[in-house]
């Protein structure tokens, strides 16, 4: 099972003077786009195993990186999601140098070595990709006490090629989403997999990555781009389907309350299932959520207030919006800003 992209819309100022002449001098800022680190989400570090520097060239088949010149190194966000990417000598892991520029079945075995994980996202791509149905790429999670899940990645579904050419080019943007592009034609991808409850319980000893592929030899493809790995243990995952639109927050004088409303929006082709939760992240001291609400246990930062958007057993059909009103208490007319966020509490909260 794989999950989902997230989107916010910067949400506009605005300010009701008029029914709160008392705080003419506040400043209102509203929520805005930029997705914060989650607690728990663990970098893991792949740079023993990366057998190639993006500048790498001259390779027998050709499995060189276009403009790697340009493709980052080091400590990344992508989406809200932390990766470490190799800074050097090698920065990725290459499937055709790994096969010596042939047709073997190749892999890479990544020790992982962390307890409850729930939640793993990889930075991976091909070189020579063909469309599904059939894979040739895989994911292997494998836990301390029997817990196994081997997942295909199909080509024009989950990955795609790096190099935007003639082959494989679209992803499904719900649980593969674009995470970085240079302009130039290159991209790297983010894919999510939401594991077995099984796996909570016992260490994830490891993650593999088969490549089932060929050089392009016009009977089958892929050869592997990966760069990245990150695994999360948090109960709850990021619902990235859904756009986030912050409208304006406005004030009353009657009840010396400001009240917003934020509209969530399901682009996927597939209906959201609650339920769903709308984290704040990042509230100011001093500002309080009046709506029933819970604090965040493992997203960070930790104590950040959420409510429930779309209650457990309803759904969000495609295309469709639901609206989440909120309502604040601002004493001291401190500026009111956050980070929304949300996700699906299937398998927790947040």
């Amino acid at each position: 099972m794989l999950w989902a992209t997230e989107k916010s819309v910067l949400a506009q100022e605005d300010f009701d003077m008029k029914m709160n002449p008392g705080f003419a001098c506040s400043i209102i800022a509203i929520a805005f786009t930029a997705a914060s680190l989650r607690a728990g989400e663990i970098p893991i570090d792949i740079s023993g195993l990366a057998n190639e520097p993006w500048t790498f060239s001259g390779a027998p088949g050709g499995a060189s990186i276009i403009n790697g010149y340009t493709f980052p190194v080091g400590s990344q966000n992508f989406g809200g999601v932390p990766f470490a990417i190799p800074t050097g000598p090698n920065n990725y892991w290459n499937g055709a140098a790994a096969a010596g520029f042939g047709s073997s079945v190749v892999s890479l075995t990544i020790p992982v070595g962390v307890y409850g994980v729930t939640s793993a996202f990889t930075l991976l791509n091909t070189f020579w990709g063909w469309s599904g149905p059939t894979a040739y790429l895989y994911v292997t999670f494998t836990g301390s006490k029997g817990a196994i899940e081997t997942l295909p990645l199909v080509g024009n579904v989950d990955v795609r090629d790096y190099n935007n050419d003639g082959n494989t080019n679209t992803i499904d943007n719900t649980s593969t989403i674009q995470v970085w592009q240079n302009g130039l034609g290159q991209r790297l991808d983010r894919q999510e997999y939401v594991l077995a409850a099984a796996f909570r319980s016992q260490t994830l000893t490891s993650v593999t990555i088969t490549d089932a592929g060929n050089q392009g030899n016009g009977t089958n493809g892929s050869r592997a781009v990966f760069s990245g790995l990150t695994v999360s243990t948090c109960h709850a995952f990021p619902t990235e389907s859904l756009t986030i639109s912050s409208g304006p927050i406005t004030y009353h004088q009657g009840v010396k309350l400001y009240t917003q409303d934020v509209t969530l929006g399901n682009d996927a082709t597939a209906a959201v299932i609650g339920p769903i939760y709308l984290i704040l992240e990042d509230l100011p001291a001093g500002v309080g959520l009046v709506n029933e609400s819970s604090p965040t246990t493992c997203y960070a930062p930790v104590g950040s207030p959420y409510v429930v958007a779309l209650p457990k057993g309803s759904t969000l059909a495609p295309g469709t919006l639901t609206v989440v009103h909120l309502a604040f208490s601002d004493p001291f007319g401190a500026a009111i800003s956050y980070t929304p966020l949300t996700v699906n509490g299937l398998a927790g909260t947040p």
